[in-house]
Order: structure tokens, then C-alpha cells, then sequence
């Protein structure tokens, strides 16, 4: 169902509850056309899919254009969280931001971010230069080396036994 505003519109008509969509789109045209037929009420912007800090700036003045939040969808390392809690930071119609706590652990190994994740889940800013993320180039390069080393994606399944996104 990503890309199909005909289907989002469909829903929007029918349903009366908020539609949250955009972590598969990358641009700002494909954004537009969601926010033009006013069928997304929280667009999800990934910044790793739309290709950096920029682009997802970009995303989050359109989306303000229309009045509509953002809850970025984020599921990468500690450096790709960072970049989007900066955008996250600078933008005034953030709604919430999501993130996958094991791509951020299993990216531990290498690289070190200054933002913390409290119990109630919130997350602190990044600080220094840059993002806020120092890479351990050593402690990389012995992740890389090992064959056996690597992130396994959790299998999400629903009760059906489907598989699901994560």
C-alpha cells in the first residue's frame, strides 16, 4: 500500500482514526501528494530512506505547510538516530520519534552516541561535534572482519502466524 494515495484517500473516508504513513517514501514528491489530497494525518519520514538530514528537513517544512506532524520512523544505528533527532529537535510540529533500540545496541559495538534513551523514553539531544557519534574504527574493523558477526533483523509475526513489517 505505500505510494497509493488513492488507497490512503479510500481509508481516510472510511476510517476515523489517524493514518501515519511515509517510511518508505524518500522525497519530497512523493510526500506532496498525500499532503495535497490531505489523506495522512502523520507522516513518517525515515532519514536513512530519504537520503539525510537535508532531505528529511525538506519533508518536515512541506508536511508544516499542511499542519501535519511528523513521527520519524527510524530504524538504524546510533548514527542514523542521530541524524534524525536532529531534524526531530529543529522542527515545530514533531509528534513523536521511533526508533528500533536493538539496531541502535547491535551499532554499540562501533560506534559511541552522547544521547541516552531514559525509562520513560525519552532521549536526550546528541551533543559535540557533528551528530554526536564517535566511530571506534578499530573496534569496526574487528566487526567487520568476523564472518559470524552480523545484525540479525527480529522476525515480526502476527498471531495468524504472518509475517509482519518491523
Amino acid at each position: 500500500m505505500p505510494g497509493n494515495v488513492e488507497v490512503f484517500k479510500r481509508l481516510k473516508e472510511q476510517i476515523p482514526i489517524p493514518l501515519a504513513a511515509g517510511e518508505r517514501d524518500r522525497t519530497i514528491w512523493e510526500f506532496a501528494p498525500y499532503l495535497h489530497e490531505r489523506c495522512l494525518d502523520i507522516v513518517q519520514p525515515d532519514v536513512a530512506h530519504t537520503g539525510g538530514v537535508t532531505s528529511m528537513k525538506k519533508i518536515a517544512i512541506l508536511a508544516e505547510a499542511y499542519q501535519v506532524p511528523l513521527a520519524p520512523h527510524c530504524t538504524t544505528s546510533p548514527l542514523g538516530a542521530s541524524a534524525s533527532l536532529h531534524v526531530a529537535a529543529s522542527i515545530p510540529l514533531l509528534l513523536i520519534h521511533e526508533t528500533a533500540m536493538n539496531a541502535i545496541e547491535w551499532g554499540e559495538q562501533f560506534l559511541r552516541r552522547t544521547w541516552k534513551v531514559d525509562k520513560e523514553g525519552y532521549a536526550s539531544l546528541p551533543e559535540g561535534p557533528g551528530l554526536g557519534v564517535a566511530v571506534d574504527e578499530k573496534a569496526m574493523a574487528r566487526v567487520a572482519a568476523e564472518p559470524k558477526v552480523k545484525f540479525v533483523w527480529p522476525i515480526m509475526r502476527l498471531r495468524d502466524g504472518s509475517v509482519a513489517d518491523y
